[in-house]
């Protein structure tokens, strides 16, 4: 039985690692027949022989060596090792795969002797783990150790509660009350197209951070750990670096990670599955390690109510402890400045959650997602703050928050930079090479120091030193200006001359910003016709035409500041609705390349099918608004390889060209990705590179690094002259293609509505 373990652990670690596509279909089959796929042993080791002998030249390249040759008869084959921090320092979570059981393995653990080799059986804890989900032909384990002391030595080892064991590893506790850990972001492993260059890429990296900080007490990582979210593949290179087996890795559910296959590999703390889970990927969890409080959100789950409810009620159960640091951790970086910066998704994110975020009062918030690095000023209220007493370069006892971007740490993958620089960022930078942070807790100062790993070079340092025995004072106020972000107001509620939002400036005495609270500011207006409500301008009801101005006065002490006042136009305005939501569509659905003609006026779309608004699958899909499908339209017939592309067109009538304006709008609602036209020229796009032509076989994740659109909303893009110039009098056409994220996609959606205003 022995030597069958030790060999059925050979061909599963090679079959896990090369992802065949034996796994991959073998997934999907696990989720129609569950209950019944428990194989034996033999049945195991001959299924992954073949499976080995198909993939051998990828095998190699991602075998832990660790694992394989010379290892004992009693050699256990578990796999896919997270090793995580637990509840707080004297807990740590486990989780790792082995061949499919039905009985949990267990972890053994004890306190060593500093540089011991040799594990202690006789002084060994051991702990039963609990039997999970695994992907197909494997079982996953979970299990927890307790009582760990600081500033110890320990090993563990992992087995199959036969007595079958896999070798030690080492770890080491660390003073909680000061101590580092490493930060790192978007290893996305198989992103490049080339799954052994990024191992590699994250191995130096980890391999170099833990050099530099050789008594680090944890790793965290800021999401994305893999590209394509069900690849053991690409999981098995991401686990493969040794310092994950001797440092825990706190992980963060990124975009790339958001199924199943991420619950199956990662075992974390007080994690809450009611809020912020996303595809059954995972909640919102916590952890605490001495006096810092960690909370860790999945942002793919874009419900911001559920994120700050997890938020509130973890700082209220956790608020018997006076924290000295708090820290917040999720994927979506709500102040980046590359590729996602400006999405929908994230801009909304930020609005939702940073009020919370001020509430609590983290000290720093950390994050992914955008493969390049960010630094913000301190941020409260969605404004930088500089006015601080200063210690040389360092704020002391600052307000607000500081919000870190991390880039990728493997080198898989880099934005471009957004062209304008964003008022919030205080460090931006594409250094085009893998990056990792050393991140320094003591009781009054919170350190982070940024490298990059091609010449180790320090290149961003930040410090916020946090005592309450030092007296603040701050440079007082000298002047303040007020802006607008518009000048024009319509004299009725509509839909293209929004609330103008003012921004009031202060200028403290040494020339530098004064940091303005909203509470001393008192807004005040030449005229009834308009008024400011939350910073922003509005026509008061029954407004006339006309110009009215405002300016700002701000209290600070006993002495008022008066700003310049802005002069803002009251104009009337008229709009129509050129296509209702609803409406009748012709839909083509077979996967067939249609080329150019389909966009044209003069198609005949008279063999397609048609159907109302909102067209898409499953019939429970919908959006706020729109509601849910009307019309079911196909997908090909296969779950697993879904079309790419359908094709939908619609017509309506326009009475009188000359009388359209030049603004205009279509709201929509899509799953995931559309390129709009107007009698056959292209008028907008969305979740879709700005220039490129896109076929039928092209699925949105490989053309474009735009996020998916969000299920808990409308989307709105204005149009200009330029594209309502293409309407004409008489019968007008709209054709939409519509993307479908990737194979897998279990959902779409389309259905819009177009409004113009009139001259």
């Amino acid at each position: 039985m022995k030597t069958m373990w030790r060999n059925a652990g050979r061909y599963f670690l090679m079959a896990m690692v090369a992802g065949s596509a034996a796994f991959q279909l073998g997934e999907q089959q696990a989720e129609a027949a569950e209950g019944e796929l428990e194989i034996g042993a033999a049945q195991l080791m001959e299924g992954q022989r073949q499976a080995f002998h198909s993939h051998l030249s990828s095998s190699l390249l991602f075998m832990d060596r660790g694992f394989l040759g010379g290892e004992p008869d009693d050699f256990y084959p578990a796999s896919h090792i997270a090793f995580a921090p637990g509840s707080d320092e004297s807990e740590m979570n486990f989780s790792w795969y082995s061949p499919s059981t039905t009985r949990a393995g267990q972890v053994q653990y004890a306190k060593v002797p500093s540089g011991a080799e040799d594990f202690p059986e006789n002084a060994a804890v051991t702990v039963n783990a609990s039997l999970k989900k695994a992907t197909y032909g494997y079982s996953a384990h979970e299990a927890v150790i307790t009582q760990l002391e600081d500033e110890s030595d320990y090993m563990y080892r992992l087995g199959d509660g036969r007595g079958n064991w896999t070798q030690a590893f080492h770890f080491k506790t660390q003073d909680p009350s000061s101590y580092e850990f490493v930060m790192v972001a978007d290893p996305q492993i198989g992103a490049s197209g080339d799954i052994a260059e990024d191992q590699r890429g994250w191995e130096r990296t980890l391999r170099q951070a833990i050099d530099r900080s050789p008594d680090s007490s944890f790793i965290l990582s800021a999401g994305d750990q893999v590209d394509a979210r069900y690849s053991e593949k690409e999981y098995a290179a991401y686990f493969a670096p040794g310092p994950l087996r001797n440092y825990p890795t706190a992980t963060t559910i990124g975009n790339h990670d958001d199924t199943y296959h991420y619950a199956y590999h990662f075992n974390v703390p007080n994690e809450n599955w009611e809020l912020g889970n996303y595809d059954n990927s995972g909640g919102n969890y916590y952890f605490s390690y001495g006096d810092t409080l960690f909370m860790n959100l999945n942002s793919n789950s874009q419900n911001p109510e559920e994120h700050i409810q997890f938020m509130e009620e973890t700082a209220e159960a956790m608020e018997e402890k006076e924290w000295k640091w708090k820290i917040l951790v999720f994927h979506h970086s709500i102040y980046s400045a590359a590729a996602h910066s400006q999405s929908e998704m994230v801009l909304n994110l930020r609005e939702e959650l940073v009020p919370a975020i001020d509430k609590i009062g983290f000290d720093a918030v950390l994050m992914g997602h955008d493969h390049s690095y960010v630094r913000t000023y301190q941020m409260e209220n969605f404004q930088p703050l500089k006015n601080h007493m200063m210690q040389g370069d360092v704020p002391v006892n600052p307000e607000g928050t500081l919000y870190i971007t991390g880039s990728t740490a493997s080198g898989s993958k880099y934005y471009g930079m957004q062209a304008e620089r964003e008022p919030y960022s205080a460090v931006r930078e594409q250094w085009g090479v893998p990056t990792y942070m050393n991140i320094q807790v003591e009781p009054t100062r919170l350190r982070f120091e940024t490298y990059r790993t091609d010449t180790d070079e320090l290149v961003d340092e930040y410090e916020i030193i946090k005592d309450p025995s030092i007296e603040t004072v701050v440079p007082a106020l000298e002047k303040v200006e007020l802006e607008a972000s518009s000048t024009v107001l319509a004299t009725e509620e509509n839909s293209f001359y929004p609330a103008v939002d003012l921004k009031l400036k202060g200028e403290n005495v040494e020339g530098g910003q004064y940091d303005i609270s909203p509470e001393s500011v008192t807004y005040r207006t030449s005229d009834g016709d308009i008024q400011v409500k939350d910073g922003k301008v509005v026509a008061a009801e029954g407004a006339d035409p006309g110009k009215v101005e405002v300016f700002a006065e701000v209290k600070d002490g006993d002495k008022i500041w008066e700003s310049k006042a802005i002069e803002f136009e009251l104009v009337e305005h008229e709009e129509t609705r050129l296509l209702d939501a609803g409406s009748e569509w012709r839909y083509l659905d077979d996967g067939s390349d249609q080329k150019k003609d389909w966009i044209e006026a003069g198609f005949d779309d008279s063999d397609w099918a048609q159907g109302a608004g909102p067209l898409g699958f499953p019939e429970d899909e919908e959006r706020p608004e729109f509601g849910p499908v009307e019309t079911l339209v196909g997908f090909g017939g296969d779950e697993t390889e879904k079309i790419a592309l359908t094709y939908f067109r619609t017509e309506f009538e326009v009475e009188n060209a000359e009388e359209i304006g030049n603004l205009g709008y279509v709201d929509f609602g899509v799953d995931d990705a559309v390129i709009l036209y107007l009698n056959g020229k292209e008028i907008m796009r969305f979740n879709m590179p700005e220039t490129g032509e896109f076929g039928f076989e092209d699925y949105q994740e490989a053309v474009s690094d735009e996020d998916v659109g969000s299920e808990d909303r409308i989307e709105r893009i204005y149009l200009d002259e330029e594209a309502l110039a293409h309407l004409k009098e008489g019968e007008n056409v709209l054709a939409a293609q519509v993307h479908q994220d990737d194979r897998f996609s279990s959902d779409l959606y389309w259905d819009m509505e177009m409004v113009v205003n009139k001259k």
